[in-house]
């Protein structure tokens, strides 16, 4: 843990101390601070961690009353969130849990109930079933082709 890192953490902890609980999990706060924690480690390497930390920093003075009063400071906060979040899938491969269940699955789902309409005009006769099957069908594959691929970010540990 770097001198930044420890500096901000321990920084938003003292602003947050008091908080209830359950304002904490809706704003995300521990995914928060496990981003900043990654944000200090790829620094070292990477320009856009280096330009999210200015932003982390402006963000944390008004931390306290982004979490407990709504107004600007907290759309900021929630912005600042997702950038971190987005920066971290895409340029260092840290993903959410069941990102890739939820993204196959809607692909899955889309292709088969495409294929079950592209058998309805094939083989006319019973239509919804085609549609249904493909849906099905389409789904489970998803699901399977998702699983695997978020095990594997588990496994590596590359979970947000």
């Amino acid at each position: 843990m770097d001198k930044w890192e420890k500096k901000v953490l321990d920084e938003m902890d003292l602003s947050l101390r008091g908080t209830r609980e359950k304002d904490l999990r809706f704003f995300r706060i521990d995914e928060l601070q496990r981003n900043i924690s990654r944000i200090g480690k790829f620094s070292v390497s990477c320009t856009g961690c280096q330009k999210l930390k200015s932003d982390v920093e402006n963000t944390l003075v008004h931390i306290n009353e982004a979490v407990n009063v709504p107004g600007p400071y907290r759309r900021d906060l929630d912005r600042l969130t997702v950038r971190i979040g987005r920066h971290m899938m895409k340029n260092h491969h840290i993903y959410p849990p069941w990102h890739f269940n939820y993204l196959y699955s809607f692909y899955g789902i889309l292709a088969g109930s495409l294929a079950g309409l592209l058998f309805v005009f094939l083989f006319p006769g019973e239509k919804w079933e085609f549609i249904a099957a493909g849906f099905v069908v389409g789904l489970v594959a998803g699901q399977l082709a998702g699983g695997k691929r978020d095990r594997e970010i588990r496994n590596d540990n590359r979970l947000m």
